[in-house]
Order: C-alpha cells, then sequence, then structure tokens
C-alpha cells in the first residue's frame, strides 16, 4: 500500500517535472556557490572563481595552516605590512594594486580576524589591520571577549542580566587559539545553503500536496473508503508516503548539493571553529556542526510544510490550496516580520528553521524556565513537535471525510 501511494505520486506528469525543476535548481544553486570562490593572479592582477580558483587559493592558505597562535598573528602583521611597503601596493595602477591584494590572499582569513577584532562593534574596518601592531596582534582572542563586554555595557540594545552572563560564558569558554586551514567549500556552503532549503522545502511540499485531495479530484473517494482497509491502513500509507517522500527527496538532494559544492571547493576546514567565517557567533561549534544544525532545521521546516499542505490537502480537498502552504509557512512570515515590531516572536516564525545560518550569527537567545538557550535550539525540536502532533490530526480528519 505504501509503495502504491508513492508511485501514485510520481506517476504524475506535473510531479515528474516539479523534480526535473529542482535538478536545475540544483545545477544553478551549486554553480553559484561555488562562483563564490575567487582566486587572484599575483602575477596579472586576474581574478578567476570556482573549480579553478579553490586548488590556487588552497595552496595559499594553507602555508599557514595550524594553530593561530600570538605569533602567527604577528608574522601575518608583518607579511601584511611587507605587501603594503610592495611597489604594487604603493601603485596608483588599479591593476597593480590587485596585484599587491592578490599576495595577501593567503592571510586573507587571519587578517579578517584582526579586522573584526579591532574595529567598532557591528562595523567592519577594512583598512584596520593596516594599523595594528605586531603587540596588539597577539590580542586578538581577547579583544573578541573584551569587544562583547563594552558592547553590553553600551546600551545599545538591551539585553537581560542572563542573558548577557550566558553570551560571556560561551565567548570564554571558546577554545584558542583556532585550528586553521582552507575552508572556502564549507564557507560557501554555509552562505548558500538557506536559498537551496527554501527551494527543497517549497518543491517537497507541492509533491505531497495532493496525496490527500486526488482522491476527490479523480472521483476515486467513494471506492478509497469503501474498501476494508480505506479508513485505517490506507489512510496510514498516505500519510507514510508524505513522510517518505518529504525525507527522501530532502536527504538526497541535500546530500547532492553538499557533494557537488564539496567536490568542487574541498571539504578541507570541516573542524575549523565557525568563529573563523561568523567572528561573532555564541555558538562553539565547527564547520562540520554548524551544517549538521543547518540541515537539520532544514529538515523540520520541510516536514512541518509538508505535513501542513497534507492537513489542508484533507481538509479542502484542493490540491491547489494545499501547494500553497508552504509558500504561506516559509515565505510569507518573513513579510511578516517586517511588519510586527515583535523580534522576540518573529524568531520562533517557521522560516526560521530554514534561516538557522543567521541565527548562528546572530545574537537570538531566549530564556525559558530560568534557563538561557539559543532560539535555533529551541525552535527545532518544538517544530519537531508540532509535526507529530499534526499527524494524528491529519489521520482523524481524513478519516471521518464523508464520500459525496
Amino acid at each position: 500500500m505504501l509503495q502504491f501511494e508513492i508511485r501514485k505520486v510520481f506517476c504524475k506528469f506535473k510531479n515528474r517535472v516539479a523534480i526535473f525543476l529542482l535538478l536545475v535548481l540544483l545545477i544553478a544553486t551549486s554553480i553559484l556557490t561555488m562562483n563564490r570562490v575567487e582566486y587572484r593572479d599575483a602575477e596579472n592582477g586576474d581574478a578567476v572563481s570556482g573549480i579553478a580558483a579553490a586548488g590556487k587559493l588552497r595552496a595559499e592558505q594553507n602555508k599557514w595552516a595550524g594553530e593561530l597562535t600570538e605569533d602567527v598573528f604577528v608574522e601575518a602583521v608583518r607579511e601584511n605590512a611587507r605587501i603594503n611597503q610592495s611597489p604594487e601596493a604603493q601603485s596608483e595602477d588599479i591593476s597593480e594594486q590587485n596585484k599587491a591584494y592578490a599576495k595577501k590572499q593567503g592571510i586573507s582569513d587571519i587578517n579578517d580576524l584582526m579586522i573584526n577584532a579591532f574595529s567598532e562593534w557591528r562595523d567592519y574596518d577594512y583598512f584596520v589591520v593596516d594599523r595594528v601592531s605586531e603587540e596588539e596582534a597577539k590580542q586578538v582572542y581577547a579583544r573578541r571577549i573584551s569587544s562583547l563586554k563594552k558592547y553590553l555595557d553600551s546600551g545599545e540594545e538591551t539585553f537581560p542580566e542572563a542573558q548577557k552572563e550566558f553570551l560571556i560564558q560561551r565567548y570564554e569558554s571558546l577554545k584558542t587559539p583556532f585550528h586553521y586551514e582552507y575552508m572556502e567549500g564549507w564557507k560557501a556552503l554555509l552562505q548558500n545553503i538557506s536559498t537551496f532549503l527554501l527551494m527543497l522545502a517549497l518543491v517537497i511540499g507541492f509533491l505531497v500536496s495532493g496525496i490527500f485531495s486526488d482522491e476527490f479530484q479523480t472521483k476515486a473517494d467513494s471506492i478509497f473508503f469503501s474498501s476494508r482497509l480505506g479508513r485505517n491502513r490506507a489512510i496510514a500509507s498516505k500519510i507514510g508516503a508524505g513522510i517518505l517522500i518529504t525525507t527522501i527527496i530532502y536527504v538526497v538532494f541535500l546530500v547532492l548539493y553538499t557533494a557537488v559544492v564539496l567536490l568542487a571547493l574541498g571539504a578541507d576546514g570541516a573542524n575549523c571553529p565557525i568563529q573563523l567565517d561568523l567572528w561573532r557567533s555564541s555558538y562553539n561549534i565547527t564547520f562540520l556542526q554548524a551544517y549538521l544544525l543547518i540541515a537539520a532545521g532544514g529538515y523540520v521546516g520541510t516536514l512541518l510544510a509538508a505535513v501542513a499542505s497534507m492537513v489542508v490537502s484533507a481538509a479542502t480537498r484542493s490540491t491547489m490550496t494545499a501547494a500553497i502552504v508552504p509558500f504561506l509557512i516559509l515565505c510569507a512570515f518573513p513579510f511578516l516580520s517586517r511588519i510586527i515590531t515583535l523580534p522576540g516572536l518573529c524568531s520562533f516564525f517557521p522560516d526560521q528553521l530554514l534561516e538557522v545560518y543567521l541565527n548562528i550569527k546572530d545574537f537570538n537567545l531566549v530564556e525559558l524556565g530560568g534557563r538561557v538557550m539559543s532560539v535555533s535550539t529551541v525552535i527545532i525540536p518544538a517544530y519537531l513537535i508540532v509535526c507529530l502532533c499534526l499527524l494524528p490530526v491529519l489521520y482523524g480528519i481524513y478519516k471521518k471525510a464523508e464520500v459525496k
């Protein structure tokens, strides 16, 4: 019965077209993601992107691979100053300046840490690294903590004392010195993954939107409900088919997207701390752990959209109405958050399940029962429970459906 319901979904021409479009979106998104990685040739100043850039950039950045100790930051300051004194950097010719910039690509990530450490909070002063002394360079990790404390005391944003203590504790417990190596593949993957997850969730919602309503559309409802197992096992098979399709399509396409990007750009740097990309993040996790958290949030968001679509499909008997539900859940809420001036409430909207990357980047905190937690660690299990609670509701709606 389960296999029969799954075959019914993929036998439809419109669903096959949807899978084809998803493949096209996979290819397009993968290309856009790969093109995030750029490399500039030190000989002529020309830039290349994608696979060609990844190999050359890896070779340059891995010259600095290892633990980012105080000595490494001091050496990076010296290297930056040496390049700044070169004829190319002193030239007024843009092409010559590009050559000088190209020579900094090996230390670009290290420079980025120093820029974040010595810029004002919420600011990014690109040239501040040119003014950092060798002694100041030794204080990069300490500056991260002191900048946070200064920001929390500035009153720019109001945090309860418990949340302030939580953030400071997270900052102070972050393991230093950071392990560093080439990681552009993971950076590009995480920066673009939310867009791909949204498209994936919308297509999956469309695929399952007709599982329950199609019996009424084809006038097969009288046969379905009059059969011996029509109001029990057959309904369970429809629910199982919806969940299985959602899970398999999600996993397959996410794995394909991840594999294409990392095979092209390199999977190096999986165990580097996320702070190498998101300097002010309060999540003490690696790139791989961030990816798994984002993937988990995306799956729950996709499952929520799919289950809600099936509930509406069963209740309204309209495939078109059900197909709109994922869009409303995942796309309408971001627009609503611009109208509602309650950022605390907006952080719990279901669209945030697909924006875990931004939650990792920002300070989105919630206090429950006297315990401070990051919003992502709350909404993922919370919406998973909502999905599980909707399943018996879906079963009950369809079981009580009347044949007309």
